[in-house]
């Protein structure tokens, strides 16, 4: 597959990855077949599931939700369930939507890639928003 097809495909297929890296930018700037782009997004996917980590630990520890996890972070509790659920159904459906897609976009590897990191970015930022307003302290009922 050429390397503007390629482009095309990602563009149109990728939600924007606003907060990718320059490490991800390098990488993709220098691969040259649908392969060398699905490593890219595997690598971008992985740096994603650990700050996705690193907001379940701040959730967890947080003072008005860690009575909802009832539990210790990522080891046991409703985080821990939650994790666990969201990436049984990450990986899942991914597998699913790799078998659908054969021969439609790209490798294998690129549909499966492009699939787990959509997921994953879409899952970034829902976790984010539970920070976010668990960080709000009410503070925007203030001006009503």
């Amino acid at each position: 597959m050429s390397k503007k097809l390629i482009l095309a495909l990602t563009l149109c297929l990728l939600p924007q990855i606003v907060f990718a890296t320059p490490e991800y930018d390098a990488c993709y700037k220098k691969a040259q077949t649908d392969d060398e782009v699905a490593l890219c997004m595997k690598a971008e996917s992985a740096r994603l599931l650990k700050n996705i980590q690193d907001i379940y630990l701040n959730v967890a520890n947080h003072p008005r939700t860690s009575v909802w996890n009832n539990g210790n972070a990522l080891i046991s509790g409703n985080l821990k369930d939650m994790y666990d659920y969201w990436m049984a159904y990450r990986n899942r459906y991914c597998s699913l939507f790799t078998k659908a897609s054969e021969d439609m976009f790209g490798s294998e590897n690129f549909d499966k890639e492009r699939c787990l990191l959509n997921l994953t970015t879409d899952h970034y930022e829902l976790m984010q928003k539970i920070l976010i307003n668990a960080n709000s302290g009410g503070e925007e009922n203030d001006e009503d």
